[in-house]
């Protein structure tokens, strides 16, 4: 029965691919779109049919995402959600003809070995209890028949979720400000893309409480779960539609989603009270530490063009 729950994981991730496939084609024939100027940024996007389906698909991955969740702990989980990658470098390198330098390539190699890392460690992970067509995560803080959108003590989940806004936007912020200049470089969206995962993250574990929380009875926290989804999601959106205009599909579906993975895993675990496999925490610690240098390792600027080039494409940016 994990068996489909896994099925499910590898296959919301491909979704949601798809979908960045399509708002990365939309996003080239867009105007410059800006996080300061939302009402231009949310009227470019509902009224662009290419973006509304790449929209609509990665929505539907989302949902596939909270289903899978249904059946799957975060630490088993992670390993399908990443695996999805693969999918990305054909959509971003043969289908779209992006070509991703040698330090970018390592990255990705990086990347698959903390998958790799994190596929043998979910092997002693704990399964997840069914209550109610819910997954119910179990812990001394949890009561018998509780969802775990009603263990989360109100203030943790007000400290997560006020963290997880502002350090986006902040991050944002200050990447848009040092793009800005005549000597600056331009950006590969890697900090954007940071920024994505981040709230992508948040997104995710909103959506993985509101699905845990399904068939019990109403409190305000498990009310707070599908609010606080209604604000990170659409700012997800649209920070990524911004950073896929200002960079390449392959980097920012790479990094937004090695972040957002991992934000899920360490975030959602403490969150949800989800034990780690006995004797697996070191093999984790070094499959998190992969990751997060997968991300890190990742060029911030762009390859100056050269003369010729400029010569040959003066309008280029």
């Amino acid at each position: 029965m994990q068996a489909q729950y896994q099925a499910l994981a590898v296959l919301s991730t491909g979704i949601y691919f798809t979908g960045l496939a399509f708002l990365k084609i939309a996003a080239t024939g867009m105007p410059p779109l800006a996080g300061d100027r939302p009402v231009h940024l949310a009227r470019t996007l509902l009224t662009d049919r290419t973006w509304l389906a790449g929209g609509t698909v990665v929505a539907v991955g989302a949902c596939v995402q909270a289903a899978s969740l249904t059946g799957l702990t975060l630490v088993r989980a992670e390993p399908m959600f990443l695996a999805g990658i693969g999918l990305l470098i054909v959509l971003a390198v043969p289908v779209m003809g992006e070509r991703p330098t040698f330090r970018e390539w390592g990255c990705v190699l990086v990347l698959a070995a903390a998958t790799a890392l994190f596929a043998d460690a979910s092997d002693g992970a704990p399964g997840t209890g069914r209550h109610g067509g819910a997954v119910v995560l179990t812990s001394a803080a949890t009561a018998p028949g509780a969802g775990a959108a009603t263990a989360v003590p109100p203030w943790l989940l007000g400290t997560v979720a006020a963290m997880s806004l502002l350090v986006p936007c902040a991050g944002f912020l200050a990447a848009d400000l040092a793009r800005k200049g005549a000597h600056a470089r331009p950006l590969t969206g890697v900090a954007l893309a940071i920024d994505v995962g981040l709230l992508t993250g948040t997104a995710e574990l909103m959506l993985t409480g509101t699905a845990a929380g399904i068939g019990h009875p109403f409190t305000p926290v498990a009310a707070a779960y599908p609010a606080l989804f209604a604000v990170t999601a659409p700012l997800a959106l649209g920070q990524l539609q911004i950073a896929l205009q200002r960079g390449r599909l392959v980097i920012v579906g790479l990094v937004a989603t090695a972040t957002a993975k991992t934000y899920l895993l360490l975030v959602g675990t403490l969150l949800f009270h989800e034990p780690w496999p006995d004797g697996a925490a070191p093999e984790l610690a070094v499959a998190l530490a992969l990751a997060v240098l997968a991300i890190a390792a990742v060029p911030h600027h762009e390859r100056r063009p050269s003369p010729a080039r400029l010569h040959r494409a003066p309008n280029a940016r």
